[in-house]
């Protein structure tokens, strides 16, 4: 067994139950009960995006995030119907952020967005779409991102059908296991 090097990059996420996110009272998400392909009867809630269906959610960083490091965002997602190999479907995530005292602004890059094309067996088997690498914007713990997810039309060929978003997760390296002060490390 290979000895721990507390100096080595270490990495955590940040989780977004999707079952906490704001929905706009237009073009939103439908709740959906899905079995996953297993048929026992026994059914969960997803959430499925159409085409301009939206959500918007935030994203707080924890006091053991490095400082002004990159937070790389992510969908986990199920396809309930992929008959047509080769289909497409597209997010697009629009991201504002802010450190404690900080004004809000646009981080590089968004609005961010990530394409998936349907390979075969993707019919209810969990995937993950990387949707941005959001610069560091966090200059401060406990620094505020405000998102918004839209499943925007694909390139070409596109999915007919929802896609089933179950969470949303933020990869971040960790520097420290928290910070000495409240509001600062």
């Amino acid at each position: 067994m290979r000895a721990r090097n507390d100096n080595e990059l270490k990495w955590d996420d940040n989780q977004v139950s999707i079952g906490r996110v704001s929905f706009p009272g237009v073009a939103d998400p439908r709740w959906r009960k899905y079995d996953h392909g297993i048929g026992s009867g026994v059914e969960f809630d997803v959430l499925g995006f159409a085409v301009n269906d939206y959500i918007n959610f935030d994203i707080q960083t924890y006091h053991k995030m490095q400082l002004n490091s990159d937070l790389d965002c992510h969908i986990h997602f199920i396809l309930p119907n992929t008959t047509n190999i080769g289909d497409k479907f597209q997010f697009q995530l629009d991201v504002i952020c802010s450190g404690i005292g900080d004004q809000y602004s646009v981080p590089t890059g968004s609005p961010f967005t990530a394409e998936y094309t349907i390979v075969a067996d993707d019919d209810s088997t969990h995937r993950l779409l990387d949707l941005a690498d959001i610069v560091g914007c966090n200059t401060t713990v406990s620094s505020i991102y405000s998102c918004k997810l839209t499943r925007i039309s694909a390139s070409s060929n596109e999915y007919g059908s929802e896609v089933y978003v179950k969470y949303i997760d933020s990869h971040y390296k960790i520097d420290d296991r928290g910070s000495q002060e409240e509001t600062s490390k």
